[in-house]
């Protein structure tokens, strides 16, 4: 059977009609390669000859011949016949030209002298017209075009006013308080006591802490603009045109222009990737004093971060003198602000502001309670008033003695409060704390307005005024930071062609975990076929990571990465996800390289973890004690450890546990943090997330085990992997020996468990007096839960001590108290290593929203309602410790920060025994390459009579002391 067919693809003639031979102007009119033994349809070759008569007809009569009825080029043509085929043409013998015949190369000048002489000008005019034709229709394209652009611009403009009206601040959450119960004491019953309210829930719009990044600004954007004075409001307007790199000429919506520097400047909506940090020049929405929220913008400086202490709100110092607070919705960052802010500031509040950011975090503020009389100033009088509320930092003064009803807030430490004038004044202008003097005693005994020393610091993160990047600096002089060069002989990215990906994909790069040992983590994609880059949006002014695939899929996101490793593994080689990351501030190829001659030892491990340990030391000659390293905890002859994985509850997964509601090991560790609602109020980001940890669980961490049935790429198995961080013990001038990662590390990265010799209570007490504690972890998971309860009441009855004349019920609702540990007032050897003891210990304490001392103040016995677990112990055996002095692992050598980058997890893998979790280390945030990994020891400053700690880690926010 012949397979021969019509050169048109799109041929509907009946398939045996007879086929004739087709001319090369037959191929190029049905777009197809010619070839002697090409063959064309009666219909198709008629049709062909019609065009090219006509094409002839309009070529002579000097017409364009250019039109829209050419057919279209097929979009696949194949062509199966091969060059053996029986009919086609040898096209080997060719008329031979050795011997031309004179008459016909005459015959060939003169046709080609009547051909340039008849045919070339038609071609000359031909080419004129087909030129103006394409001019023409290029013409009509271009029109076209703008049209359709400007109907694209109508329709942005349509949506950006249908998006403004469904997103305008039009109100904003009202304050809402409970209703006051007043307790009267005997000792004056004109002054009630009020207990605290419960404040709201985390604002969804508030971004994290970071670093804020302001972008410039160009001719037609929208932006805020001080079209009057500082103590006006900034109206919206667009800048119309640039007078200089600085300088901008703005039209106001309401109308006139004026010329603006970046200083008078302020973004036009509330999208920030990081909160405002303090000293940050802002506008924010005023509100007014009956609590509703104007469309107006001030001018000021944000003076307090959002926590959950003032409703997670920032205040605000404006510069016409109000103080509030304001969403992070409600609040636009001004375009530029000077190096020292308060130069910026309106010289009323000038030197309040400069005195404020100088001793920032510390504050001299006044404490009140509800319906107090105190002394405020009100048009340059001192006046009485009556304490109506308490926000934070706020306090609502109902002033008495005017004759027209007056409510107003003021910053608690404004000196408009006639204490803070008064101690201003009595302190000869020097700026120090007023913290336990007989005064303060008095008054506090007394139930009166007093001066307290408020500190960020305690109850959250501090922020840092001098230096907003909290980061840490690789160690001086040690080393520098190198970039990684991939190999050129690894795999690249295969050009993308679609395809459904399957193991295939990867199969050729022929992946193996084994042989990654010396790379750093984040690289080890780079070397088999993956490839990272950064791209910036030029729109929305972001950067985003992109990983290209070996089979040349890009992909943006973890959860696709994630599918794809998933369709793409084969046998035990799949690549999990704690070898991406997609931060742009986080680079894989950071390298932190020392000098050879300094590494005193290549491996402290010897090989027995996977990652090698190097040991470097440039300041003397020493290394460290020797130790037996070990990569599982041992027990002491006194310490039976019940290992028998029938006691382990395990899961029966075989989707590598992605449904963690059908999962019973992710259900284990989602059970204890529903009875801590006010903690864990996020449920769903409890735990890992592809593998890494962002948020610590106090309830503790339950992995998979030996009983599960998934696989160990499972996404909830990862402190039982084997250690993947690149570390280095190096020894620093003042704080012995520490340890620094040689690699980025994204915030959540696993880094090591902290192992030892596990020993009982009794055994760890003998030997406290020669150590203190050095290398010593109580292994305390059952404490850290039972005193997170709410009023600590299953631990505290254990407690001796004293009964002290402090109400409890006097403290307002102005700070913000974080769970505790208890710590005993009389202290027994054990007690004292208790307080030193590297663990995660806070010192305030909250129940059910209502504010009390710390415990670590109060000698009150409270009676306890529940019975404490720890009861239910062996006595004799007590809570376990981890001894790591003299066997251990890389864990034993963290240092202390008072600014830490790493936090402490218990997780439970080999027993479901809560008295025995493996302690474990993760970042806390993103650690550049080359910096120290440190924690927070919480020692409590003056718990040891006669030790005396200092501390040496160098933060900005350092206490100083240890201990």
């Amino acid at each position: 059977m012949s397979n021969r067919r019509c050169i048109n693809n799109n041929c509907q003639s009946n398939p045996k009609a007879k086929l004739f031979v087709a001319q090369q102007s037959m191929c190029n009119y049905y777009n197809f390669e010619y070839r002697p033994d090409c063959q064309v349809c009666e219909a198709c070759m008629r049709e062909c000859i019609i065009y090219f008569d006509m094409i002839g007809r309009r070529f002579k009569n000097g017409e364009c011949i250019l039109d829209d009825r050419y057919p279209k080029k097929p979009t696949i043509v194949i062509e199966l016949s091969g060059s053996n085929d029986d009919n086609a043409i040898d096209n080997d013998t060719e008329p031979s030209t050795e011997n031309p015949n004179p008459q016909i190369a005459e015959l060939s000048t003169s046709l080609s002298k009547i051909i340039q002489d008849t045919v070339e000008p038609l071609f000359k005019r031909q080419t004129e017209l087909c030129e103006s034709y394409l001019i023409s229709e290029k013409a009509k394209l271009v029109a076209g075009k703008e049209q359709i652009d400007n109907l694209v611009d109508q329709v942005d403009l349509a949506i950006g006013k249908l998006y403004n009206n469904l997103y305008k601040f039009d109100s904003q959450r009202k304050f809402k308080y409970d209703p006051e119960i007043s307790i009267y004491e005997n000792l004056d019953d004109d002054v009630p006591i009020v207990l605290t309210k419960t404040l709201p829930g985390l604002p969804d719009d508030l971004p994290e802490e970071g670093l804020l990044i302001r972008h410039l600004v160009k001719v037609g954007d929208k932006v805020y603009g001080m079209k009057h004075s500082q103590m006006q409001p900034w109206i919206e307007g667009t800048i119309k045109s640039a007078v200089s790199d600085t300088y901008f000429n703005i039209l106001f919506d309401d109308g006139g222009e004026k010329v603006l520097n970046y200083k008078n400047l302020a973004y036009i909506d509330a999208t920030s990737h990081a909160q405002y940090p303090v000293g940050s020049r802002v506008i924010a929405k005023f509100q007014d004093m009956n609590i509703q929220l104007t469309d107006k913008f001030y001018v000021g400086v944000i003076g307090e971060p959002p926590k959950k202490y003032n409703n997670f709100r920032y205040l605000i110092f404006f510069d016409d003198g109000w103080t509030q607070y304001a969403y992070h919705k409600n609040i636009r960052l001004v375009c530029v602000e000077s190096p020292n802010v308060c130069d910026d500031v309106h010289e009323n509040i000038r030197r309040f502001l400069k005195t404020y950011l100088r001793n920032y975090p510390e504050r001299l503020m006044v404490k009140f309670n509800k319906k107090q009389v105190v002394r405020a100033e009100r048009n340059n009088a001192w006046c009485a008033a009556k304490v109506k509320n308490i926000d934070a930092s706020l306090v609502q003064l109902k002033f008495l003695d005017i004759k027209v009803e007056c409510t107003e807030w003021i910053y608690r430490g404004s000196n408009r409060l006639f204490l803070l004038y008064y101690n201003e004044i009595s302190s000869n202008n020097q700026d120090k704390a007023v913290r336990g003097t007989k005064l303060t005693d008095v008054n506090k005994l007394l139930n009166r307005p007093y001066i307290e020393t408020v500190n960020l610091t305690e109850n959250g993160k501090s922020v840092n005024i001098d230096n907003r990047d909290n980061t840490q600096k690789p160690q001086e002089n040690n080393g520098v930071i190198k970039s990684i060069e991939i190999p050129a002989n690894c795999p690249k990215p295969l050009p993308y062609k679609h395809h459904e990906c399957s193991h295939f994909c990867m199969l050729w790069v022929h992946y193996d975990y084994s042989q990654t040992k010396c790379m750093n983590v984040l690289t080890i994609p780079l070397h088999y076929g993956f490839t990272r880059s950064v791209l910036t949006d030029e729109k929305l002014k972001l950067r985003k990571v992109i990983y290209t695939t070996p089979c040349g899929l890009n992909i943006d996101d973890e959860n696709k990465m994630y599918n794809y490793l998933k369709l793409t593994s084969y046998g035990h080689s799949q690549m999990t996800m704690d070898l991406f990351n997609f931060d742009c501030l986080v680079n894989p190829l950071s390298s932190f390289s020392v000098p050879k001659e300094f590494i005193r030892i290549q491996d402290i491990s010897y090989g027995i973890e996977f990652k090698s340990i190097s040991v470097f030391n440039s300041v003397n000659d020493l290394v460290p004690d020797h130790i037996k390293y070990i990569k599982e905890r041992m027990t002491s002859p006194n310490v039976n450890l019940n290992m028998d994985s029938k006691f382990l509850c395990g899961c029966n997964c075989i989707d590598n546990c992605e449904d963690k509601n059908k999962c019973s090991c992710w259900q284990l560790t989602y059970e204890g943090p529903k009875n801590y609602p006010e903690i864990f109020k996020d449920h769903d980001s409890v735990g890992y997330s592809f593998k890494r940890l962002h948020k610590q669980v106090i309830t503790g961490i339950f992995e998979c085990n030996a009983n599960c049935n998934c696989k160990k790429t499972c996404l909830n198995r990862v402190v039982q992997e084997p250690m993947k961080a690149s570390l280095q013990l190096f020894f620093t001038e003042k704080k012995g020996w520490g340890v620094r990662t040689l690699a980025d590390l994204p915030k959540g990265s696993f880094i090591c468990t902290f192992l030892g010799v596990v020993r009982t209570e009794k055994d760890a007490d003998n030997d406290f007096s020669l150590n203190w504690g050095e290398y010593l972890a109580d292994l305390d998971f059952l404490d850290t839960v039972e005193e997170v309860k709410d009023g600590y009441e299953s631990y505290v009855v254990q407690t001796e001590i004293e009964d002290e004349s402090e109400d409890y019920t006097s403290s307002s609702d102005d700070e913000e108290f974080i769970p505790s540990w208890a710590i005993k007032s009389k202290m027994s050897m054990f007690e004292s290593r208790m307080s030193l003891r590297k663990n995660l210990q806070n010192t305030n304490t909250k129940s059910d929203g209502k504010h009390e001392l710390s415990k670590l103040n109060t000698q009150q016995k409270v009676e306890s309602k529940n019975t404490s677990l720890l009861s239910y112990l062996d006595k004799d055996c007590g809570i376990f410790t981890m001894d790591a002095k003299v066997s251990g692992n890389i864990g034993r050598y963290f240092n202390h920060s008072c600014d830490p980058n790493i936090f402490v997890q218990n997780v439970f893998i080999d027993t479901h025994d809560l008295r025995l979790p493996w302690v474990s280390y993760f970042a806390l945030s993103n650690i550049p390459a080359g910096t120290e990994l440190a924690w927070d020891y919480n020692y409590i400053i003056g718990s040891v009579k006669n030790k005396i700690l200092m501390c040496h880690c160098g933060s900005k926010n350092c206490k100083g002391r240890l201990l």
